[in-house]
């Protein structure tokens, strides 16, 4: 099992940027995306085109950081070399070698990436495989009106989260191929888009069709477009330096250049941040501390509720057992009545047996005595017949042995 020579395509942009849109484009003409990708989901009805492995790997990283994707504070100084950045980066490789060892070119894509960009390019870099990073642009008045549609955060928070991920994956992508497709160019020819950017990273790719550009132009559907719309005038300085930055990706996607420019915007953001930061970091720790209660609670809540439930079921299942345990008591019962009415009915035929038996015995006894009756005169009857036929023999004999001549 090799990787060297691979391409890796990381796409690199803020949450609501459109990343979802280039990623599922990049499956569609040919590149890898892995097997094991998240499930499409009500803010993304046609799939994140995320793998899921990755975005796992990335959430226990950023919890060990104390940090999630949407907080606006730098991560902690140092992070790269922790013990938590370190098994995140064996879980990369681990993953890597399993999912896309037999993909010449493969991306990923998730934006959490543009913050664990130098995590990724050293394990890539380690595996010998070649990095190159997709930027996805949305206007950020845009992904800050999406934001705040779906999660109901103010404009400010989404614009800082929007610099913070375009300018620090800027930071960290400096020594690598890279260019930027942006999300109105995406939509109007997602072919061309793709084929423009791969072009310039030195990816290629097959020559679409016109069925697979027909194709491509069904999945990136302008219907899909929500919060079109201008920043507004007099916005924040933070507004004012993502709509400068976001100006700076549109041209690079167009020609390659003002790189230089969105370098200038990253170094105005850090000037900004450590102007404000410290009060912005206090917020956001602020945020992240009710965040963590919140999840606690909810943990809790679920617990109790589990709790509560498993209460519920087991009084349910004692109320069934209980009227499985009546319904016996009732039929036994019934079959205890059936089998007393049936002994009270045999000792009613027991009992006319009885007297049955007795009124026999009786009529025996009758029987018995005139049968004894009939035997002493049958007996009677006999000696009286024998005496009279015996007398006169007897006389006959005297006189027959009284004659002369007998000695």
């Amino acid at each position: 099992m090799t990787t060297q020579g691979a391409t890796a395509i990381l796409v690199a942009g803020m949450h609501r940027s459109g990343t979802s849109a280039l990623a599922g484009a990049l499956g569609m003409v040919g590149i890898s995306l892995g097997e094991e990708l998240l499930a499409p989901g009500s803010d993304n009805p046609k799939g994140y085109w995320e793998h899921q492995g990755v975005v796992e790997i990335h959430e226990r990283l950023l919890a060990a950081l104390d940090r999630r994707w949407d907080d606006v504070r730098p991560l902690p100084t140092g992070w790269l070399g922790s013990d938590a950045a370190m098994a995140a980066s064996a879980e990369i490789s681990k993953m890597i070698l399993r999912d896309f060892a037999e993909s010449p070119v493969w991306a990923v894509k998730d934006p959490r990436i543009c913050r664990l960009l130098p995590l990724w390019t050293d394990v890539l870099q380690q595996l010998r495989i070649k990095p190159v990073v997709l930027f996805a642009a949305r206007k950020p008045s845009e992904v800050a009106a999406s934001i705040e549609a779906r999660n109901h955060w103010a404009t400010p928070v989404g614009e800082m989260l929007w610099l913070r991920h375009v300018l620090e994956a800027e930071t960290a992508s400096r020594s690598l191929p890279r260019t930027a497709v942006i999300y109105d160019d995406l939509l109007s020819d997602p072919s061309a888009a793709i084929s423009s950017a791969m072009a310039t990273l030195g990816v290629p790719i097959p020559v679409p069709t016109s069925a697979k550009r027909e194709a491509l132009v069904q999945f990136v559907d302008r219907a899909d477009r929500h919060h079109a719309h201008a920043a507004a005038a007099g916005g924040s300085t933070m507004g004012a330096l993502a709509e400068e930055a976001y100006a700076a990706l549109v041209e690079i996607a167009h020609d390659g250049s003002a790189w230089n420019r969105l370098q200038d915007c990253a170094i105005r953001f850090d000037e900004e941040w450590r102007r404000y930061g410290s009060s912005i970091e206090a917020v956001a720790a602020m945020a992240h501390r009710f965040h963590a209660d919140e999840m606690s609670a909810r943990i809790e809540a679920v617990e109790l509720s589990s709790k509560l439930n498993a209460q519920v079921r087991w009084s349910e299942e004692a109320v069934e057992i209980r009227s499985a345990l009546q319904a016996r008591y009732d039929q036994q019962s019934t079959d205890l009545q059936a089998v007393s009415a049936e002994l009270a009915s045999a000792n009613e035929r027991n009992a006319d047996l009885l007297a049955e038996c007795e009124r026999l015995l009786v009529e025996s006894e009758k029987q018995r005595i005139e049968a004894e009756s009939l035997d002493a005169m049958v007996k009677a009857i006999h000696q009286s017949r024998s005496w009279r036929v015996t007398k006169p023999l007897r006389a006959l004999a005297q006189w027959f042995n009284s004659k002369p001549g007998k000695a």
